[in-house]
């Protein structure tokens, strides 16, 4: 099952991480900009995309062994996800240390990209999704139109009772205490969940709304809305108040509208370096820390603001994301010429 603007979505949502990464060194030296806030959130917005793209065709997917399908499924990840630590931890020891200081660890430690910041950081995704897997077989059985109704109330519970984990943090800060039971709260802080079942809940009802009709520019609206409502209010707060908290209720409301909108746009088609490109996503996820160099930005950026004459900074990182994301995907395409290569981009 292919929607070719859920397609165009996925190619979105992926330049939202890319510029989201090179964001993330302009906001080390400047913690209050605003807007640097709004491109630093566009990685979550893009992250949270994802998850739903992967429940939208997971939980709805036909295939007769469930079972099977999601074990070939985690096969091909995983071989992938091994190729690309090993890789990252080689590209750090040997060739970006010539250039700037890289702490030295052994691999077993590098391969812990939820507590090793390094090139392979945003590897923790896959992880994240190696997990929701797991989770399918079980899941897709409850995915039927009959529930339909009872999925969307289980959402919305899920949604509020996650969120009161903001609440929890706003009294700790203010009053150094936690007003609700972290028990009733970690059940539901499973990375990705809550938007992988919107996703799946989204590819079973397909709640339709005509193209650029007053409603669905409305939900383009109400998403950037929402997502600028979010940026402004992690100026204030710091971005690990919301950071990694995929299911705050303002992401939420963006990532669902920004999803209805795109799914509502009637493509039959677009051209072929478009249907190229979404041939990468994946790849270009897994490769773009080779050009973005998360976290030895300071010699990448430095050199070129030097050479450029101290450019405007958000037209640096547009500029920048744009090139790293353009380069990915030029990388990808030749490593989609193998049949070995390719097994290692895709799945």
């Amino acid at each position: 099952m292919r929607v070719l603007s859920i397609d165009l979505l996925k190619i979105i949502s992926i330049f939202f991480v890319v510029l989201s990464h090179v964001t993330l060194f302009f906001l080390s030296n400047n913690g209050n900009d605003v807007y640097l806030y709004f491109f630093r959130q566009s990685g979550q917005l893009g992250v949270v995309l994802f998850f739903m793209c992967s429940g939208y065709f997971l939980l709805n997917n036909t295939r007769e062994n469930q079972v099977g399908y999601i074990l070939g499924k985690i096969k091909g990840i995983l071989s992938v996800l091994l190729f690309w630590l090993c890789f990252y931890y080689l590209y750090d020891a040997f060739f970006i240390s010539r250039f700037t200081a890289v702490d030295d660890v052994s691999f077993l430690t590098y391969f812990n990209v939820s507590h090793h910041l390094s090139d392979a950081t945003h590897l923790w995704f896959i992880f994240s999704i190696i997990g929701l897997y797991i989770l399918t077989p079980f899941i897709r059985c409850v995915f039927r139109e009959a529930n339909a109704e009872g999925i969307m109330k289980m959402l919305i519970i899920m949604v509020f009772v996650s969120n009161l984990t903001l609440v929890n943090a706003l009294t700790d800060y203010a009053f150094s205490f936690k007003s609700i039971p972290d028990n009733l709260l970690l059940p539901f802080q499973t990375e990705g969940l809550i938007s992988f079942l919107v996703g799946g809940y989204l590819g079973l009802t397909r709640p339709k709304v005509e193209s650029f009709s007053f409603p669905h520019i409305m939900l383009l609206v109400l998403a950037v809305v929402s997502f600028s409502v979010l940026s402004i209010i992690s100026s204030c707060t710091g971005i690990a108040f919301f950071y990694g908290k995929f299911y705050n209720i303002l992401l939420q409301t963006s990532s669902l509208c920004t999803f209805l909108f795109m799914m509502n746009i009637n493509m039959n088609s677009y051209p072929p370096i478009i249907d190229d490109i979404s041939k990468s996503v994946l790849g270009i996820y897994l490769v773009h820390n080779i050009f973005v160099v998360e976290v030895h930005s300071e010699f990448i950026h430095n050199m070129i603001l030097r050479a450029t004459g101290e450019i405007n900074t958000y037209l640096h990182i547009i500029i920048y994301s744009t090139l790293a994301f353009i380069l990915s995907y030029l990388f990808c395409r030749g490593l989609r010429k193998s049949k070995i290569t390719e097994k290692i981009i895709t799945l």
